[in-house]
């Protein structure tokens, strides 16, 4: 079951407090989709793990701790706050807001890569098919900068590759999704779930799905999902 609970957060940023709802426990029962998102059953925790403040746009996670740098309460007054006057925040916007505030704090590629990819599950949760393909882009634009850089983790060499690909084919750009998916399965290099890897490039190279097929093993996909949420909320100063 999913649970939430009600919360009052004091920004960082304004010294505004809001109300709010945070997440205090969440399942995995749902299924997996081919963009790696593993829902659950019931209400979708992932639109509630990041908080954004109505007056003034900052967005973190609850238990985040301060002091604000000055350059990042500039950086959200110029760049964020007035956002607010004319979109509205919905939870794909949210984490759009976390990845830019995350990218003018010094986070990775990768990290920032990933709170898009929740930006881009979340605009698919709520239909909002307007903001969903901007989002997909900037994924394979911070993962393919992360991949030159070699910051990506050899054991999410797969997972990420595998994502560009997908994110390109998502957004209709079908000669880098086919780039990408061979690039997956060119690979050589030892990972517990290779096989996988190989085989879900290959499908959505040519018979694309929207689920992963069972029976598959997601433990695997599992625990490097739930790894990649920890990194990201430790960066704040808050166990997940």
């Amino acid at each position: 079951m999913n649970t939430l609970a009600p919360i009052e957060i004091e920004c960082l940023c304004c010294g505004n407090q809001f109300d709010s709802r945070e997440v205090v426990s969440m399942n995995n029962l749902g299924p997996v989709t081919t963009d790696l998102f593993e829902m659950a059953a019931g209400q979708q925790p992932i639109r509630y793990l990041v908080f954004t403040c109505p007056d003034c746009g900052y967005t973190g996670v609850s238990g985040e701790k301060g002091p604000l740098d000055s350059q990042i309460k500039k950086f959200v007054e110029e760049k964020i706050s007035p956002r607010l006057k004319d979109e509205e925040i919905t939870s794909g916007r949210r984490w759009e807001f976390m990845a830019l505030i995350s990218e003018a704090k010094g986070l990775d590629d990768f990290a920032v890569g990933s709170m898009y990819l929740r930006a881009a599950w979340c605009s698919w949760l709520d239909g909002n098919a307007g903001d969903e393909p901007g989002y997909r882009k900037k994924v394979t634009d911070y993962f393919e900068k992360a991949l030159n850089k070699e910051i990506v983790l050899e054991d999410r060499i797969y997972w990420t590759k595998y994502l560009v690909g997908e994110m390109y084919r998502r957004i209709g750009d079908e000669i880098n999704a086919h780039k990408w998916f061979d690039k997956v399965t060119q690979m050589e290099l030892k990972h517990p779930n290779r096989d996988f890897w190989l085989d879900l490039a290959r499908q959505q190279k040519t018979e694309p799905k929207e689920y992963v097929r069972e029976p598959v093993s997601y433990e695997e996909l599992k625990k490097e999902k739930r790894s990649l949420l920890k990194n990201i909320f430790k960066m704040f100063g808050r166990n997940a």
